[in-house]
């Protein structure tokens, strides 16, 4: 049969992501630029997922409404631990149907196939270390790394489970049914549910827009277009730069060429990176206001109130989507 529901455990206050949780819970907290449940629905489109929450349950709901374009259903826990809400998500399955049930904070591996899964099977994680282990199908409460019950369940039937509590710890009651499970080796696959496992997953910087290249030639930088959406900006970019260069605004990089784009390297850095002061930061960003109202004020067309929306509301929401 194949699997076709997926249940993610998105409750919880996400407290070991530290501020990263405040205004939002853990399951929308991004991970190279997309938030975590959000690589879940990239990998199966297809699926139906039932997802369960309770902290900032309505900004989850706000969220979903708003960006995401799989089949969905949010269930509001009651209680505390892993098996809170899991009773009221068993009812959206239907009888003897496949499904998984997954932690929030995992991204699966490139190579995981679920639908190749035909037992009962716990995923079992190789990267990284779980409070729990799984070996000769036994559960023991002991951290490991090379059979670390990871947050990932397949089974083949809701009624195996049917019986779960209100709240508690799903493994540690999984542990006293003396069910029989497959190993699902996870490989590739990553934990996200502490502040230092999201740095290191999320350490590579990018430096530039996916349909843009870099090229860095001592202290130049070639900008070159790679697909149909970078040629319609590099042309729009290339007309900026001619337009600008007419009032003698030096306040951008040095232009070495047009077509590509080369200028001049500058050696910046993100305002949230530096150790300035909130005073010296406030002194950046009065420069920054400065330097935008002497570009704006060589040249004035009226307003338009369609475009302010284009810009401001519907661009930024389709980039949000992208």
């Amino acid at each position: 049969m194949a699997l076709d529901y997926i249940i993610i455990q998105a409750g919880g206050k996400g407290t070991r992501l530290k501020d990263l949780t405040k205004n939002k819970p853990k399951g929308i907290v991004p991970v190279n630029n997309l938030p975590i449940i959000f690589h879940l629905f990239r990998k199966y489109p297809d699926k139906h997922f039932i997802i369960i929450g309770d902290y900032k349950h309505i900004v989850l709901e706000k969220y979903l409404e708003s960006f995401c374009n799989v089949k969905y259903i949010t269930v509001k826990a009651e209680g505390t631990g892993t098996c809170a809400g899991l009773n009221k998500a068993l009812m959206y399955v239907p009888d003897h149907s496949r499904f998984m049930l997954i932690w929030s904070d995992l991204i699966l591996g490139a190579n995981i196939d679920i639908d190749k899964v035909c037992d009962n099977s716990i995923g079992i994680s190789g990267d990284f270390e779980c409070r729990w282990s799984f070996s000769n199908n036994s559960f023991q409460e002991l951290p490991s790394k090379e059979n670390g019950v990871a947050g990932l369940f397949i089974f083949n039937d809701k009624n195996i489970i049917s019986d779960v509590p209100q709240e508690g710890e799903f493994v540690r009651w999984l542990s006293e049914k003396h069910l029989s499970f497959k190993r699902l080796p996870l490989s590739g696959t990553y934990e996200v549910g502490t502040l230092l496992a999201l740095h290191a997953i999320n350490a590579e910087e990018y430096r530039c827009r996916p349909f843009n290249s870099l090229e860095f030639d001592g202290e130049t930088i070639i900008k070159r277009p790679v697909d149909e959406q970078g040629n319609r900006l590099a042309i729009r970019e290339r007309n900026w730069y001619r337009e600008v260069q007419k009032y003698k605004f030096e306040q951008i990089p040095k232009l070495y060429d047009l077509n590509p784009l080369k200028m001049q390297k500058i050696n910046g850095i993100n305002i949230f990176k530096t150790n300035l002061s909130l005073e010296e930061k406030k002194v950046v960003i009065d420069n920054l206001v400065s330097s935008l109202e002497h570009l704006h004020n060589f040249k004035k067309i009226p307003a338009d109130p369609f475009s302010i929306m284009e810009a401001y509301y519907h661009k930024t929401v389709s980039r949000l989507d992208r």
